[in-house]
C-alpha cells in the first residue's frame, strides 16, 4: 500500500461551510471511495484554508479515476467547488507531495 499526501486550498471565507459538509459526507460517496481503493483517507485543514489530504492506496491514479467516473462524485465535486480557492473540481486540483520519510519504513529496514 502506497502513502499519498495531497494539498489543496479551501477559500478561507468558506472554511466553516467546508467543515460542516465534512461532518457527514454522503454515505454513497464514502462507500464509493472505499470500493475504489481509498484507504485511511484523512483531511487536515489550517485556519488559512490550506487543506492536506492523506490517503493510502495501491494506485491512487486508478482509485481517483474510479471515483471520478461516478455520478455521486460529480455531484459532490460540484458542491465542493464553491468552497475552494481554485478553479474546477477540487479533486482535480490536488497537488501531490513527495514522501521523504516514514518512521516505520526506516525502522523496518534496520
Amino acid at each position: 500500500m502506497r502513502r499519498y499526501c495531497l494539498v489543496g486550498q479551501v477559500d478561507p471565507q468558506r472554511i466553516d461551510v467546508y467543515k460542516k459538509a465534512h461532518e457527514a459526507v454522503w454515505p454513497e460517496l464514502l462507500r464509493t471511495l472505499k470500493e475504489s481503493g481509498w484507504r485511511n483517507y484523512s483531511l487536515f485543514l489550517s485556519p488559512d484554508g490550506m487543506l492536506i489530504g492523506y490517503v493510502e492506496s495501491e494506485d491512487l491514479d486508478e482509485a481517483q479515476a474510479k471515483v471520478a467516473a461516478t455520478e455521486i462524485n460529480t455531484k459532490w465535486q460540484k458542491e465542493m467547488s464553491k468552497l475552494f480557492a481554485t478553479e474546477g473540481a477540487p479533486d482535480e486540483a490536488w497537488r501531490r507531495l513527495e514522501l521523504v520519510f516514514n518512521l516505520e519504513d526506516q525502522l523496518a529496514a534496520l
